[in-house]
């Protein structure tokens, strides 16, 4: 068994677990310990037998919920070493025994599971994107890009299943509330994917493979569900690539367990 849950997904907190037979990761902590813990459990899974935590990168959304829950469960965790600085003194809180450093590139085993680690743009310390390989199948997780260019392409083509993010409908966040400058950061090449870009992303990259994307990481304010899955599908329908199924990761529940492939 492959799979995969978005737990939570937005500028409210990121989380999501991947599930490989006995191995069990959490990506990413943005929520609290206690819906970590119940989120975890509505899967059947006991957060004390994770194999590991692992984070992308150390901005509030994806890092809230991170240092009670490694104070409640005595988990491995994984970071890039500019993840860590940022971290500050949670290494020594929790004890550097559980501690370890991803290094974007170099890819990590958890049991049968291959974690590959790859750097983004986006406005982190040293942000990274994961593709997870089990069983001849690839999972995608990809949010807080920036923007798509060659490298990443490359690294994230013909995947089974992509958690892609789908952050803001363009036309919405001009015209909205947001200042000047956070418009300026979410629209820049360190920022977020629009829904268009997301579209376009996805039909440069989905193979024949693919039958699952999960659109992630909308924001509240400046999209919607249904406004980023019409504006990827669209896009996709255009190129031909009808087969998929689309999904958009809710903000406050978890999404159901998907198969991997």
């Amino acid at each position: 068994m492959f799979s995969f849950s978005v737990l939570a997904s937005g500028s409210s907190g990121n989380a999501v677990l991947v599930w490989a037979d006995d191995v069990r990761l959490l990506i990413d902590a943005g929520i609290s310990a206690r819906r970590l813990d119940r989120s975890l459990q509505q899967h059947g899974v006991n957060p004390d037998q994770l194999t590991a935590v692992v984070v992308t990168h150390e901005h509030r959304d994806h890092v809230h919920g991170l240092r009670v829950f490694a104070r409640r469960h005595a988990v491995p965790i994984w970071a890039t070493g500019g993840t860590w600085t940022e971290l500050g003194d949670l290494s020594t809180e929790v004890g550097s025994e559980r501690c370890f450093t991803l290094t974007a590139g170099k890819v990590v085993y958890f049991g049968g599971v291959a974690a590959e680690p790859v750097a983004v743009s986006h406005d982190a310390r040293e942000p990274v994107m994961f593709c997870f390989h089990h069983g001849g199948k690839k999972l995608v997780l990809a949010t807080d890009l920036g923007f798509v260019g060659d490298r990443l392409r490359g690294a994230i083509a013909d995947a089974d299943a992509y958690i892609l993010e789908s952050n803001h409908d363009v036309g919405m966040l001009r015209a909205g509330t947001y200042p000047w400058h956070l418009k300026r950061r979410i629209l820049g090449d360190k920022g977020h994917l629009s829904n268009e870009a997301a579209g376009e992303t996805l039909a440069e990259v989905i193979g024949n493979r693919t039958t699952r994307v999960v659109l992630a990481h909308l924001s509240e304010e400046n999209n919607a569900p249904e406004v980023a899955k019409t504006a990827v599908r669209a896009i996709l329908m255009q190129e031909g690539l009808e087969h998929l199924t689309i999904e958009v990761a809710p903000r406050h529940e978890s999404t159901p367990l998907y198969a991997v492939g």
